[in-house]
């Protein structure tokens, strides 16, 4: 979903007008319609006062995922410490995560 797509979806889940929106923000509402529909984009100011208007984060709204580096150490650790184990213990390893990966499916599947 882009940032804009965000925007609308937050402003109409909150029942605002572009109009109403674009008055708190201060600014035109076209300039609103063309960052809702990606064909400019907000400022950092615009940002900073939907995030607080809508009390979502801001790392959130624009798709940021601070974790990433926690993840990648996770899978390097991992990696690293699978080159001592035997070949059994990597075998087992193996039928884990294909039994993790078919009960994401079904909780996918559930929440259809």
């Amino acid at each position: 979903m882009t940032l804009g797509d965000k925007i609308k979806r937050l402003r109409k889940i909150n029942d605002m007008s572009q109009q109403q929106l674009a008055d708190f923000l201060e600014i035109n509402r076209n300039y609103l319609s063309r960052i809702e529909t990606n064909k400019s984009d907000p400022t950092t100011g615009i940002i900073i006062k939907i995030s607080r208007l809508f009390e979502i984060n801001i790392n959130s709204l624009l798709g940021i995922n601070i974790n990433t580096s926690k993840r990648e150490e996770k899978q390097k650790y991992i990696n690293e410490n699978c080159n001592a184990l035997t070949e059994e213990d990597l075998d087992f390893i193996i039928r884990i995560i294909n039994i993790m990966k078919e009960e994401y499916v079904k909780r996918e599947i559930k929440t259809k």
